[in-house]
């Protein structure tokens, strides 16, 4: 494999084969003025997105192809991409075809440009049920009140070299990468663009799989879940005593 590639996109793909041949030709397309890799790791899909992977890996050496042993996850499956990114500058992508990749191409020139070690790119509006807007709403609220940078990102980032190493090699058993990133980046950078419909049928995140996400995010938090027990134990202990009270 080459040594000198400027640009790794990790994008961690399930029961994508509706689009992933599109993607790399979108990838590959607008980082044509680039030394890249498009790291490809297939998180134990069940339809033929391995199978396709394996096809665009025989048209292109560009291509670096994992497939996991099970379904461990998007935050897992990317952070083993990062693992093998070889590039200076890494650029994480979600597989259906949501994220506006014409604006890459631009955003790599200014990340690099201003020296960032990462850079988000928050949609303009989400293309999600009413319901799981709001939940997510309610969820970066709470979240803000331990960090005020909390779930200002997305899946669609930029991060250097050196910030994807600091956070393979942080010792903790949960991964949430935009958790990870806050610990070892104070200014976080951002731009608003129009994400697009997801071109895949269902979401890769069930309603279970959003909980565990959440629960994961609280519990890697600085002192979040500390706070949350104090504010349980207070409640109890007022709850207590004023039952004492009224016997």
């Amino acid at each position: 494999m080459r040594d000198n590639i400027e640009i790794s996109v990790v994008v961690p793909v399930y029961n994508s084969e509706c689009c992933v041949i599109d993607l790399y030709k979108s990838i590959s397309n607008y980082l044509s003025e680039y030394e890249y890799e498009v790291i490809l790791i297939d998180d134990n899909s069940s339809d033929k997105t391995w199978e396709k992977i394996i096809e665009l890996k025989k048209m292109s050496h560009t291509i670096r192809a994992i497939r996991l042993s099970r379904n461990y996850g998007q935050q897992k499956a990317t952070f083993c991409g990062l693992s093998k990114a070889k590039g200076r500058v890494i650029v994480t992508i979600d597989d259906d075809l949501s994220h506006p990749i014409e604006v890459l191409p631009d955003l790599i020139k200014k990340f690099v440009q201003q020296n960032m070690d990462v850079l988000y790119v928050t949609p303009d509006k989400y293309h999600y049920s009413w319901y799981r807007k709001a939940l997510s709403h309610l969820y970066k609220k709470i979240s803000r009140y331990e960090n005020v940078n909390a779930g200002k990102g997305s899946s669609f980032r930029i991060i250097s070299h050196s910030l994807a190493q600091s956070i393979l090699h942080h010792s903790s058993h949960l991964i949430v990468i935009d958790e990870l990133i806050l610990w070892y980046v104070q200014n976080i950078h951002s731009e608003v663009h129009a994400f697009y419909p997801s071109k895949k049928k269902r979401s890769s995140y069930s309603y279970s799989k959003l909980f565990h996400l959440s629960k994961s995010t609280l519990m890697i938090s600085t002192t979040m879940p500390l706070i949350l027990v104090k504010l349980i134990g207070f409640l109890v202990a007022s709850l207590s005593f004023l039952a004492g009270i009224y016997y």
